[in-house]
């Protein structure tokens, strides 16, 4: 009987899929990650293995069991797969870019873009607290609306896209920054970064983690960026240099930033913790019910498809 290991626990409907091939599940049960050992013992019995975005599988877990047939990754992203290595061995490796996915990390940028502007946390403190004195035509907390404003989109994949659909609800002008022309019904016209930047009123990126992209947002960009900006990182954190950000905001070079991912993640930075212009989130970009079960669902149905001997849908690696 073929077997896969999942190195993540997955929804009753995911585990259901494998399980009605007659394929033997073994699973990581628990909500954590395991180490890099316990997987290594773990995937020597299986034909398939299946991680996430949260788990690693460098060189040494794939050399621990050359005879794989897939790599399932539940995630759009597959930076945690050392791809040349699975090439070596002939390692098919998917991944999961699902409409719920990429929907519900738009929608979240969206969100956060929102809430920055319109300054909800602070106003939330506020109602929380009972220091709401009234309504007063002076008496605002400095929001500022969206609609007819500016907003560049770094990366403009599946997700910048959506989120540049969303964003047009809002008669936004709509920049894009990517390495190539992207044809789409949207009224978005393709920049520099640099141009970008000085232009946009709110900046999203949502670009690709790699070595290229690696501190893609550091000083220099901050510095470019209007005083009265906005930015959003709802890529990955080793997008943006912390460090760089935590100046930028401290010396008014732009007005407020949210992070949805963290540079040393799951470690989320104490000082921009402790700053009023920030909004921090846990990596919810895709923590939706409809989009974790899909990813799951798919994860584990290109494991299948592939010890199967059935086409792939989704194979990165081609």
């Amino acid at each position: 009987m073929p077997k896969i290991y999942s190195a993540v626990k997955l929804p009753e409907t995911a585990v259901k899929i494998i399980k009605d091939q007659n394929i033997e599940l073994d699973m990581h049960d628990e909500l954590t990650t395991p180490k890099t050992e316990v997987i290594i013992d773990r995937v020597k019995g299986a034909d398939g293995l299946i991680t996430g975005v949260n788990v690693q599988a460098p060189a040494e877990v794939i050399q621990a069991n050359t005879g794989l047939k897939v790599i399932a990754n539940v995630g759009s992203g597959f930076n945690n797969i050392d791809i040349d290595e699975a090439n070596k061995h002939n390692i098919a490796v998917t991944n999961t870019p699902v409409h719920e996915s990429v929907a519900s990390t738009a929608e979240l940028a969206v969100t956060l873009m929102l809430a920055l502007s319109r300054r909800v946390l602070p106003g939330h403190e506020m109602a929380v607290k009972n220091e709401f004195d009234g309504w007063q035509v002076m008496g605002y907390l400095g929001g500022n609306q969206v609609v007819d404003k500016t907003l560049a989109i770094v990366g403009f994949g599946q997700i910048g896209q959506y989120i540049g659909k969303i964003a047009q609800a809002f008669n936004m002008k709509l920049l894009y920054v990517d390495h190539e022309e992207k044809d789409t019904e949207l009224d978005a016209t393709k920049v520099s970064l640099e141009e970008a930047l000085k232009e946009a009123d709110y900046v999203i990126t949502q670009v690709n983690y790699n070595e290229t992209s690696h501190h893609l947002f550091s000083k220099k960009e901050f510095e470019q960026m209007k005083e009265s900006a906005y930015f959003i990182n709802t890529a990955r954190g080793g997008v943006v240099d912390e460090s760089a950000l935590i100046d930028a905001l401290k010396n008014k070079q732009i007005q407020a930033a949210a992070l949805d991912v963290h540079e040393e993640e799951p470690h989320i930075n104490e000082e921009l913790a402790k700053l009023d212009n920030v909004i921090l989130t846990p990596h919810i970009g895709n923590d939706t019910y409809e989009a974790r079960n899909k990813m799951a669902e798919v994860a584990a149905d290109q494991a299948v498809k592939a010890l199967t001997d059935t086409e792939l849908d989704y194979q990165v690696n081609k």
